[in-house]
């Protein structure tokens, strides 16, 4: 499907196909139909396109050194399959190419991320206008993709892709051929679209968990590529320096590492990493745009320090090397997490970092008044670099009541003297570096360098503080801003007709109207209480119209969406994460202190692991959390969320009111959960997972299926949604449905017979109903680390816990011969962990909204 998209993107060149460009395919021993559609292609063009093929997977060195060997063309371009190039791209560089031969060797155009992402690469700001730059000149005018780059075939020469490497083999190969010249052709008008979706980076990821991504690649790029540099020019070039720097950043923010290095060669890495960054000009270091400043802290103790920062030392240089960089880095920051006013009271939260002692204590300068914080603790959000905890979080939290017109707000820390700390903010908090005032009911809060205002609400101070704002988004003209200035201005054309609307917006994912979201919304269209409530949901989606006759629809994600969730008063969701219900997320820091709707988790599971590193308050700020049992209820005080004691309550799922068992279709259904480590992996290395052979195996186990057939019952495979991006390479047979479509759970829960799943909470679902569970843990290949959750399998689950493939089929067996019946003792676990059975969920739930203060 994207290879097609790829080929269409080049035979439809503006620049004729058949007279100037040659397509060179190189299958690098793909399992799809690669083959099928290139000799399709070819058949086509017999002259334009060549098509090789490798038995085994060599990787993108190998299959790109084999293209080498074929390519005829002046120019040279390597585009990934999955993606796709602009239409006259090809004509405007090679007009470029031909007015500058002489003065350069690569020409590099824009990239820009489509798919799950949209936007710019963080490298295109050099693309300002259509030029040569003089890498002396401009060093930081980097380039790293192979794919974004052409080259003179000329001036390739015997340089060819390091196939050593797995990853940055094009940055490598790119920066050999920059070298020659040390100019780089800027193309603006050239676009290169890059996919971004779940298998997108995969070998990128896959590899950085592999030894090989911090052993070879230290040596095999950035050893090189500082050996290249010395022996050319005698020095390591400065644009070299801003390649090397702009590549370890990613790999100084992996946090852990001990599960693939041992101690020796963790050790080995630092020393390696300290070498480089010895080669590297303090200035590159500090203009990094993507590295945290207190990570940026970190890399310059390594670099100035070197054993004596690793063995943790004392040593007398450490102070006067922070003491260098504090300034130049901003460190004296307060972070702030929430800032939000309610019922006359400030409640804050945030963080500041130490880097020499582990405890700072954080106080509130409020006019003459001193407040001092509580201390909230984060483990999710410790500082850790490859393994070294470079610097400490100090958390914290606390209430400011409103007793004056006009309040003052300051942060000090006893660890630096009672400096003033400069604020900053953290999204999603109601502030930002940008949108720099919020509104509450009766306030208006600003910051300003280290100081928050308060004071009351009028018009004049709302319009004075939206023209500075918009006046500094248009100077500052930050990535997005034009987007964030037409809504400010839609937003205050609309606030005399929306701003006094009670507005509620429901959801469950953009795709999906089948969880806690939708049922809420049926009950809660049939109040009467002067509330406007409406579903959001992708147009194209199957049951849009079917929802749109149930109440008021609106498309997710469009403007109409966008303005409502800006006049919001609650938003309320199976799904909290923050780019799903905040619709212009990309955009926020532009919109923050106009949002004010209140956050609703209705939950689409049962929360039985410790998932606080996602779920926690400082990142999602959410008002409630529903809840259906006790145990449930009690594990968000027992974990690191730091909700307040009346966020989480016992109120049961809305979807639980629409569960009952109807009509037996005899099914057996197997619904395996996700594994996020598979989140950016390729499908050949799907393939050859654990998981995919153990369920493969499964569906197609001929006794199994010959028992079910004998026996009347159907064999159903309803994998995990991210499961069907890769559901083609299950082998399929003529009797067991493999199910990845967007039937309604609702009727799986309600008709099937039995379920057999591993760790997914929809075993909650079918427990709920008395029907039967097995759980199948094959391995210990679980994401959440099963030993720290409160809900024990064995002693807890609704069936039976089996780890290998006959006591699986066996039991499965044993089920269909007693009619699908759950057994007493998990029947009364099931009455022992639920709290409701009524039918009056949706009744709780929306009344304790109801009871939710508002501003």
């Amino acid at each position: 499907m994207y290879l097609k998209k790829a080929f269409d993107s080049v035979i439809s060149q503006s620049l004729d196909f058949e007279k100037n460009i040659q397509i060179i395919v190189v299958n690098d021993g793909s399992t799809d139909n690669t083959e099928e559609m290139c000799l399709k292609y070819r058949v086509r063009y017999p002259q334009n396109i060549k098509y090789i093929s490798t038995k085994d997977c060599f990787g993108p060195a190998h299959a790109r050194n084999q293209g080498l060997k074929e390519a005829q063309g002046k120019y040279i371009n390597f585009l990934d399959s999955d993606d796709y190039i602009s239409h006259n791209t090809f004509k405007d560089v090679y007009n470029f190419f031909e007015k500058h031969y002489s003065e350069i060797d690569v020409v590099s155009i824009p990239i820009y991320y489509f798919g799950s992402q949209k936007g710019n690469h963080p490298l295109n700001f050099k693309f300002k206008k259509t030029e040569v730059v003089d890498l002396l000149k401009q060093p930081e005018f980097i380039q790293l993709s192979g794919p974004s780059s052409f080259f003179k075939a000329e001036a390739i020469e015997n340089i060819k892709f390091n196939d050593k490497l797995q990853t940055a083999e094009d940055a490598f190969f790119v920066n050999q051929v920059l070298l020659n010249k040390l100019k780089l052709g800027l193309v603006k008008s050239g676009s290169y679209f890059y996919r971004k979706f779940e298998a997108k980076n995969s070998l990128l990821d896959y590899s950085s968990k592999t030894k090989e991504y911090y052993i070879s690649r230290i040596k095999q790029f950035h050893f090189k590529l500082i050996e290249c540099s010395k022996r050319d020019y005698g020095e390591v070039l400065k644009f070299i320096q801003y390649v090397l720097m702009y590549d370890l950043q990613w790999l100084f923010k992996i946090k852990k590492i001990d599960h693939i290095l041992s101690y020796d060669e963790i050790y080995e890495l630092y020393i390696n990493l300290i070498f480089i960054l010895q080669n590297i000009d303090d200035d590159v270091i500090y203009n990094q745009k993507n590295i945290q400043n207190q990570l940026k802290t970190h890399i310059f103790f390594l670099k100035y320090l070197g054993n004596d920062y690793l063995a943790n030392c004392d040593c007398k240089y450490r102070k006067q090397v922070y003491n260098d960089i504090l300034d130049k880095l901003s460190l004296n920051q307060v972070f702030i997490d929430i800032f939000e006013i309610q019922n006359d009271v400030i409640y804050v939260s945030g963080f500041i970092t130490t880097f020499f002692n582990k405890k700072g204590k954080v106080f509130a300068f409020v006019n003459d008044k001193i407040f001092e914080t509580k201390e909230l603790k984060y483990p999710q959000r410790d500082r850790f670099s490859l393994n070294f905890e470079y610097a400490y979080n100090n958390d914290f939290e606390l209430f400011i009541p409103i007793t004056s017109k006009n309040l003052k707000i300051q942060f000090k820390t006893d660890v630096n003297d009672f400096k003033d700390l400069k604020i900053k903010f953290n999204r999603p908090c109601r502030l930002s570096n940008t949108s720099k005032y919020s509104l509450s009911k009766n306030h208006i809060a600003k910051v300003k360098g280290s100081v928050i205002t308060v004071k009351p609400k009028n018009w004049v101070r709302i319009l004075k503080n939206e023209i500075s704002t918009i006046y500094t988004m248009l100077r500052e003209t930050n990535q997005g801003w034009r987007t964030g200035v037409i809504f400010r201005i839609v937003y205050f054309i609309l606030y005399p007709f929306l701003s006094s609307r009670r507005i509620w917006i429901f959801m469950d994912l953009p795709y999906l109207a089948d969880d806690n979201g939708i049922n809420l919304f049926k009950y809660a269209v049939g109040i009467n209480d002067g509330i406007e409530k409406v579903f959001v949901l992708n147009k194209d989606n199957f049951a849009f119209d079917e929802v749109s006759q149930i109440g008021k629809t609106i498309e997710y994600g469009s403007i109409k969406h966008r303005i409502y969730a800006l006049f919001a008063e609650k938003v309320i969701s199976s799904h909290p994460d923050n780019g799903l219900v905040y619709p212009f997320w990309g955009n926020y820091p532009f919109l923050s202190g106009l949002v004010k709707f209140r956050l609703v988790f209705l939950q689409h599971g049962i929360t039985k692991d410790n998932i606080s590193m996602w779920l926690n308050k400082a990142d999602k700020n959410i008002s409630l959390i529903v809840t259906a049992s006790k145990l449930e209820l009690q594990s968000f005080f027992k974990y690191p969320y730091n909700y307040h004691k009346d966020v989480p309550q016992l109120l049961g799922f809305p979807r639980y009111d629409a569960l009952e068992k109807k009509e037996d279709y005899k099914e057996i259904v197997i619904m395996p959960s996700w594994r996020r480590h598979f989140h950016h992996s390729t499908k050949e290395k799907i393939l050859k997972s654990n998981y995919f052979k153990i369920y493969n195996t499964l569906i197609n186990d001929s006794r199994l299926i010959d028992f079910c057939k004998e026996h009347g019952y159907k064999l159903i495979f309803k994998p995990h949604p991210n499961v069907y991006r890769f559901i083609e390479l299950f082998e399929t047979n003529d009797y067991v449905t493999i199910d990845s479509t967007s039937n309604s759970y609702n009727n799986i829960f309600t008709h099937a017979s039995l379920v057999i799943t591993d760790y997914s909470s929809i075993a909650f679902d079918f427990a709920y109903l008395k029907k039967p569970v097995i759980y199948y843990h094959y391995a210990q290949d679980y994401h959440f680390d099963i030993e720290e959750s409160y809900f024990d399998y064995k002693t807890m689950g609704f069936g039976e816990v089996v780890d290998n493939h006959e006591e699986l089929i066996d039991l499965i067996m044993e089920y269909i011969e007693s009619e699908c019946e759950m057994k007493n003792q998990y029947i009364k676990r099931v009455d022992d962990f639920f709290e409701f059975n009524d039918k009056n969920n949706c009744k709780r739930v929306y009344e304790a909204i109801k009871k939710m203060d508002y501003e």
